[in-house]
């Protein structure tokens, strides 16, 4: 074997081998990934037959009608077939044909709602997400270019996703699930998964929503129904026992900056005028304060109108009764959000 034909060889190999190497998918995480994840390898499969008959093809015309030894004269010419081109249409609809039932079976199975066990809204925002069970009251939210969302859910359960954006549009992405949804303002979209495998998946935004997109991430931890229960209770107690010493005067300053406010728990004492200074330093964005019975935001006692940055407004607070309550930014939601504390 000469030199030259090793040389060729090597080269076939060697883009054989990228070529299969770029072409495996992950394994699925969702029962409707695997449906994406079969599709996939279907369509991989029908292009791999294009790609042999395309190249087969023109590596026979190269040898076919090349010029002879001498280099003389003009090579064997064709001049078009109607055959030719009835069999390139035919071709191309055979294959949309016995892909398109693949195609809409996987569709269906992967927009199937079926009755979910968890219920999670999902709400993007520049630049965080956060997630609020509403079986469970709990909340879980990132911070802007600091820690990502992590979210915890139960293997082996449906999972019902509430998603929508409180301000640009957003993309709900998470690789491994082989899932992407638009996050909209205004329009909500709904989903469901079945996660099928433990372990930790990262997600990101995929739309550019602003200077700080590459920095929009968040973390589906798949978990043991136990391990789930568990987490649920723990998240319980540390809102449960999230204390702090009552505001001198009932005289009560929260600050945002970097789209989260620089606190979680502000308390007052019982009987008193309260009054609320809301400082927004983030030029050129709204935040405005927000008191609630709880995440669930039934009964709200008190919203501060919105306070465009930068700047620092005091309002008056009605009184309240001895308890624990939620506050929140209405403009930016559970990212932004604490416990209010009325102590007699």
């Amino acid at each position: 074997m000469s030199a030259t034909v090793r040389s060729w060889l090597a080269r076939l190999v060697v883009g054989a081998g990228c070529l299969a190497f770029v072409a495996c998918a992950q394994q699925p995480a969702t029962t409707q990934a695997e449906h994406t994840y079969n599709l996939y390898y279907i369509i991989l499969a029908l292009a791999l037959v294009v790609f042999i008959g395309v190249v087969g093809m023109l590596l026979w015309f190269i040898f076919r009608y090349r010029a002879g030894r001498g280099g003389e004269g003009e090579p064997p010419q064709r001049h078009g077939s109607t055959r030719a081109i009835v069999l390139f249409f035919l071709i191309g609809t055979v294959i949309v044909a016995i892909l398109f039932p693949f195609g809409e079976i996987a569709l269906t199975n992967v927009e199937a709602n079926p009755l979910p066990i968890e219920t999670i809204n999902v709400q993007g925002g520049q630049w965080q997400w956060s997630a609020v069970y509403q079986n469970e009251g709990v909340v879980v939210t990132g911070e802007s270019f600091g820690k990502p969302m992590v979210m915890e859910v139960p293997i082996d359960e449906p999972i019902h996703i509430h998603l929508v954006s409180n301000d640009v549009m957003h993309e709900f992405f998470v690789p491994a699930f082989f899932f992407m949804r638009n996050a909209l303002p205004g329009h909500p979209n709904d989903f469901t998964w079945t996660p099928s495998r433990l372990g930790t998946f990262q997600g990101q935004c995929a739309e550019f929503c602003g200077l700080g997109h590459d920095d929009m991430r968040f973390v589906v931890k798949v978990v043991a129904q136990a391990d789930f229960i568990g987490w649920v209770k723990q998240e319980r107690n540390s809102i449960l026992t999230l204390d702090c010493a009552a505001a001198s005067g009932n005289n009560v300053t929260v600050t945002a900056h970097d789209i989260q406010w620089d606190t979680k728990c502000l308390a007052v004492t019982q009987g008193q005028p309260i009054s609320l200074t809301v400082a927004n330093l983030d030029e050129g964005i709204d935040h405005n304060f927000a008191i609630y019975d709880g995440i669930d935001l039934k009964k709200e006692f008190f919203a501060s109108p919105k306070v465009a940055g930068v700047a620092t407004n005091t309002y008056p607070v009605p009184t309240l009764a001895p308890g624990k309550y939620y506050f929140q930014c209405n403009v930016h939601g559970p990212s932004m959000s604490g416990v209010f504390i009325v102590k007699k």
